[in-house]
This record gives C-alpha cells, structure tokens and sequence, in this order.
C-alpha cells in the first residue's frame, strides 16, 4: 500500500512540476548508487531547462549527467548529452563552440554510432552554418543528412533536413533549388500525413513561388493555407496566411486588396498580442503606402512598427524602419536626411552582424552617387548616426527628416 501511495504522489508531483520531481529522483538515486538512474535523470533535466532556454542550469545539469555517463562507461547516453550540449551552445548564439562539439562527436562516434545519429549531427553542423551565414558549407551538411536519411527511409527527418536545405538555398538567391526542396518536402509531409509540416512548408513554398513570380500559384497556396488555419483555428497562422495573400496583391500591384488583407492580419495579430506579427505588418502596410506616393501615411506607419520593434529589442526590424523611413525621406527630397536614417539602419544591422546588411548597401550607394558623396563623408555621416542613436534612439534624425511635414506637404516627387 505504502508503495502504491508512494508511487501516486511522484507521478502527480512529476504532471504538477516535472523539474521538482526529477530532483526527488536524483536524490533516491544517489541513496541507492542507481547511477544509471541518476545519470538519466540528470539528463532529462537539462532537457526541461533547454526547452524553457534555461541554458546555463541545461548546461549545468547535462554536465552533471556526462561525468557520471562516463563514469560507467555509458557511450549512448554520452553521445546524447554530448548533442544537448552542442545544441545549447548553439541556441544561446556560441556557434564555434557548438561547432567544435559536433566536430568532436562525428570524429569520435562516426564508425560506432547509428547513421540516424550521424545524420544528426551532419543536421547539427549545417545549422551553425546556416545561421552564420555560411550557406555553401551547410548546403553540404544538409546533403550529407539528407543522404543517410534516404538510405535509412527516415521520412519524418527527411522533411526537416529539406526545409533547411531550402532555407539555405534561399540564402544564396538560389530560389529554384529552394523551390524544389520545398516542393518534395511537401510531397512527403503529405504522405505520411504530417498536417503541422505540410502547413509550415506550404507557407514557404507559397513564398518562393511569389519571389519567382508565379503568383497565381502563389495565391492558391497561401489560399490552400488560410483555409487549413482556419479550420485547426490556428489564429496566428492564419495572420501568416492574410500577410502572405497581401504579399501577392502587392506584387499585382493591386494596393487596396494588399491593404484589407493586411488590416486582417493586424487585427488579429493584435488581439494576440502577437507584437513581432504587428510591428513586421505595420511596416508592409507603410511600403505600400510609400509605393503609392503616400509618404505621411507610410511614415506614420513606419514610426508605429519602429515603437513595437524599440519596444520588443527587435533589432533588425527597426533597422530596416530606420532604411525605410530614410527611402521616403529621399524621395521627398531630403536626401542628405534621408542618408542618416539609411546609414542607422546599416549601422544598427552591423552592430547585431546581421546578413541583411547587404540589402541596405545598394540604397546608399545610390543616394551616395546621385549627389556626389565621398565615401569618406558616408562612413563619417554612419559614426555621427550612431552616436545619436545612442542619444535618443533616433528620434532628433526622424524630426529632422520629417518634423516639418505637415507644413511641407505636397513635396513628395
């Protein structure tokens, strides 16, 4: 009786606080030198503070786990932590660390361990490329994954690695190779019945074909999209899904259905609090009014997603509000403004090493040329913008590109 009572009260504990009920495990464990046990448990706990990116107690605890695996000379469950703790390195941005530890796991486990794992790790090292940026090496990563997969029929895995393979071809404006990846993961995801993969990656391929210019096919499957949110109620994807219909009409040319299907999209996302969804439509909305010649109204849009994104530490989006606002300022004339706020948006990319970087650099270069500004002069104007970011954030350059335009209306070109 005791130890079915015993039993009741560890399993209601471990459903009410999974993290407390392993710690009572480790410490029975340790009474009984279960280290097997112990080891185990430790493991999981790293696993339950790795999903809530609790990543020095995960680090802490797999170590924990490690010592005692070696220990007894249990290589499986080394190679599990060893992995955990190349993906925590990997998800808190160490991405040389997390790489060393997958150079370290494929040249000690390669011969012993099954091609699922090694498969694993080809997946692991392709990532830490991929997210610095280094697409041609984690293109060959993904391949070599990809290959086990196929030799293996892990169908389930075989999804993932095409979705980041694509990914990866997409970074290097490769989009037919991104396309067709897209396309057979898919194929496979409908398959096997994989409804939450089908509907990620129809998203994507749908994306594609519009950056291909195939915006019929485009439409239909972020139509094909909205309809499978609707019906799982997956309100955020079906924000994802009007965004993406709005996409297209951009691309059509047809503003005003882009606009109601974009109004769509923000009020749901707003009603989830979903404040990056908000801020990144904020900013389409803008750009489209900016593309019609409406430059207040797109750059009262832009400053209500630069507040969201200020707010939330989005770097990146703030910084193309920052490239977009200075876009408008020059076509209004105001170049040498309009230059700063396109030069902070730069600056700020920079200091967070993001890739997008290189899509702001054309736009300076061409207000740069059109008014004959030395180089020199740019790289000094970029030093002066940051130091009045650090001031205010950017608001004086804002009131200087824009504080006049209620008088200065009907400047716009």
């Amino acid at each position: 009786m005791k130890k079915t009572m015993h039993h009741e009260t560890v399993s209601r504990l471990y459903h009410q606080n999974p993290r407390k009920a392993i710690q009572k495990a480790i410490k029975r464990h340790r009474r009984s030198k279960d280290l097997a046990s112990e080891a185990l448990d430790w493991s999981r706990l790293g696993t339950i503070d790795l999903n809530h990116d609790r990543y020095e107690k995960a680090c802490k605890s797999y170590q924990r786990a490690l010592k005692i695996m070696q220990q007894i000379g249990d290589e499986n469950g080394e190679f599990t932590v060893l992995y955990a703790l190349a993906t925590v390195d990997m998800k808190r941005g160490d991405y040389d660390s997390a790489r060393n530890k997958y150079r370290g796991l494929m040249e000690r486990f390669q011969n012993t361990a099954t091609l699922d794992d090694v498969a694993s790790i080809w997946r692991g090292q392709g990532l830490v490329d991929a997210y610095q940026g280094k697409y041609d090496s984690a293109r060959d990563s993904f391949q070599k994954a990809l290959a086990i997969h196929q030799k293996t029929g892990d169908k389930a895995n075989a999804i993932s690695t095409r979705d980041n393979l694509a990914l990866v071809e997409f970074g290097l404006n490769n989009y037919e190779a991104a396309y067709e990846n897209f396309q057979i993961a898919l194929e496979i995801a409908q398959n096997i019945g994989d409804k939450a993969s089908e509907s990620a990656i129809l998203q994507k391929l749908a994306s594609v074909e519009s950056m291909l210019g195939d915006n019929e096919a485009a439409y239909e499957n972020f139509q094909r999209l909205l309809k499978i949110k609707q019906k799982t109620g997956d309100r955020a994807g079906e924000a994802a899904a009007w965004y993406g219909l709005a996409t297209v009409d951009i691309d059509r040319r047809d503003f005003e259905a882009a606009l109601e299907k974009n109004q769509k999209a923000l009020d749901i996302e707003q009603r989830l609090g979903d404040k990056n969804g908000e801020a990144t439509t904020w900013h389409n909305m803008a750009t489209i009014d900016l593309d019609r010649g409406e430059y207040d109204a797109g750059v009262e849009k832009l400053q209500k997603s630069l507040e969201i994104n200020q707010e939330i530490g989005a770097g990146e989006g703030e910084a193309m509000n920052f490239a977009q606002m200075g876009i408008a300022a020059a076509k209004m004339g105001r170049d040498e403004e309009g230059l700063q706020l396109v030069a902070l948006g730069i600056s700020i990319l920079e200091s967070i090493n993001s890739s997008t970087t290189r899509q702001l650099e054309p736009v300076a270069d061409a207000i740069i040329s059109k008014h004959d500004y030395p180089r020199e002069q740019f790289d000094a104007m970029r030093r002066e913008v940051a130091e009045s970011y650090r001031r205010d954030q950017g608001k004086s350059l804002i009131e200087a590109a824009f504080g006049d335009r209620e008088e200065g209306r009907g400047r716009a070109l």
